[in-house]
């Protein structure tokens, strides 16, 4: 865990005291973690090779985790000694935190396994709108993997095609197959970093890949419905194009881990609690004051209108480019959350620039997504499409998002006609 036996001891006394309140178990769990310095520290866990130093005056490095820059990363993911791995269980060194988020990207129904860790004696700044503040020589990961299922000829990756359940500290790794791992890490420059490693065979190790890599998986649905596809593990360049969130001054950012995507409750092992509770209750966020922004789930029919979880929907897989300032802003299309203007989020707005826009009078045609430029995007995927640069979103999607695009239909098509003829 997290945090020290005692802190899980005291965190289940509160529980119990205060009815399972996350806010007031966080507030009681301020006073227990102050004695061991905020964020944890483990023992020992060599390198291959001498990690960078990142850490600011006054600020030492946890002994348990060893921080690089992209450029200086070592070939092996257990370097780092952030997530260990014995080909059974995949789980946390101490004071690494897991995390989840609210919506979260789609990428080609992998389950995602997120962490982040700081240096010790640091904290993220907490920002209510925008990007948090990471500390340098903080570390975020992002592990994907399927549930296992059997495939349909050798080769080929068998991956059950299942809804994640968020939460835990471990992966099973009897039933579920890692495919690769993302770390971010903030470098002294105060710029990001990213690199990325490929799961061994034996899942017991990570290998280092720049220049990215294909794997073959095939998807398995509950109706037994089989998808083959190539899963594209991202090179270095890919990782800074789909997060370079201001191209004008080369900003490149960690898109999910937002104050409204995570507020939302954890599954850890001493019980459920609100995240931003959590690491303000272990002082890792400075700043923060309740309560925080949230952003809904997308697929949860009962807490949110369709309208809302589309718009989540689509400030999370498309707005890191689709922005006033990204990759997609010179489209007029802008998708962020905090958009209000309907004409800059597509309605009866003819589309600029994409393949095949001429087809189209507008980017949403209310009530119609079948003549929808948007929904024609979305609606694409990279198998078999050609053009292949069709699709949206150009990175990390190569099967049919079969609930997101139902979302973004019914939202479009539960719009009064606007448009002129």
């Amino acid at each position: 865990m997290f945090i020290c036996e005692r802190h899980g001891m005291q965190g289940k006394r509160l529980r119990k005291q205060t009815g399972g309140s996350a806010a007031a178990v966080a507030a009681g769990l301020v006073l227990a973690v102050t004695a061991c310095g905020g964020g944890g520290s483990g023992s020992g866990g060599g390198s291959e090779t001498p990690a960078t130093t990142l850490v600011s005056p006054g600020a030492p490095a946890s002994p348990s985790v060893a921080v690089f820059t992209a450029a200086t990363a070592p070939a092996r993911l257990s370097a780092w000694n952030l997530i260990l791995s014995n080909g059974q269980t995949l789980s946390l060194q101490q004071g690494v935190q897991p995390y989840s988020l609210n919506t979260a990207l789609f990428s080609d129904y992998s389950h995602k396994f997120r962490t982040l860790w700081l240096p010790k004696g640091t904290q993220i700044g907490y920002m209510a709108e925008g990007q948090l503040q990471f500390p340098v020589g903080a570390i975020i990961s992002k592990t994907f993997f399927y549930p296992k299922a059997v495939a349909s000829a050798p080769g080929l990756v068998g991956a059950a095609q299942t809804d994640q359940v968020d939460g835990g500290e471990t992966v099973d790794l009897v039933n579920n197959r890692l495919i690769e791992t993302r770390l971010m890490v903030r470098e002294p420059s105060g710029r990001w970093g990213a690199v990325t490693y490929v799961w061994d065979a034996d899942q017991k190790d990570a290998t280092l890949v720049r220049a990215g890599q294909n794997v073959s998986v095939e998807l398995v649905s509950a109706q037994g419905a089989r998808t083959p596809f190539t899963y594209a593990v991202p090179s270095d360049n890919q990782c800074l194009t789909c997060h370079a969130t201001n191209v004008s001054t080369g900003t490149f950012e960690a898109i999910g881990p937002k104050a409204n995507n995570l507020n939302r409750d954890y599954a850890y092992t001493t019980g459920s609690a609100n995240q931003l509770d959590t690491l303000a209750a272990l002082q890792l966020l400075a700043g923060y004051l309740a309560p925080a922004p949230r952003m809904v789930v997308w697929n949860d029919v009962l807490a949110a209108p369709v309208a809302a979880r589309a718009r989540a929907y689509l400030d999370v897989n498309c707005a890191s480019c689709h922005s006033a300032t990204g990759r997609s802003a010179n489209t007029g299309l802008w998708l962020e959350l905090a958009v209000t203007d309907t004409t800059r989020l597509g309605v009866c707005k003819p589309p600029v620039g994409g393949q095949r826009s001429g087809q189209f009078n507008y980017d949403i045609t209310p009530g119609n997504a079948d003549a929808s430029f948007l929904f024609y995007r979305i609606g694409n995927y990279r198998s078999g499409v050609n053009p292949p640069s069709v699709a949206m979103p150009e990175l990390g999607r190569h099967v049919l998002h079969a609930e997101g695009n139902a979302l973004v239909r019914d939202w479009i098509n539960g719009m009064a006609p606007a448009c002129p003829p």
